[in-house]
């Protein structure tokens, strides 16, 4: 097993998967941005985790990042992305 590579996981092989979880961090990023400070830095904490996790499973990432979003107050104006 080469240096990096998870346990146990088996992440998608689509770029799509890769593409759609950047841009759903990108807009967990943007909409806590909009936070006032004493929520949003415990939420970019738990970005930073999804973030790491993406590392050694995708998939769970995924699943924690949605999680994530529906918590999150949609950005004004802007329609959810989900």
């Amino acid at each position: 097993m080469a240096p990096g590579d998870a346990i146990g996981a088996d992440p998608p092989q689509q770029p799509e998967f890769y593409l759609d979880l950047a841009e759903r961090l990108r807009e967990a990023h943007r909409r806590a941005e909009t936070l006032p400070d004493s929520v949003r830095i415990p939420v970019i904490r738990r970005l930073l985790v999804v973030t790491e996790g993406v590392k050694r499973d995708p998939l769970r990432a995924s699943e924690r990042l949605d999680r994530l979003l529906q918590e999150l107050p949609p950005r004004p104006g802007r329609p959810s992305t989900r």
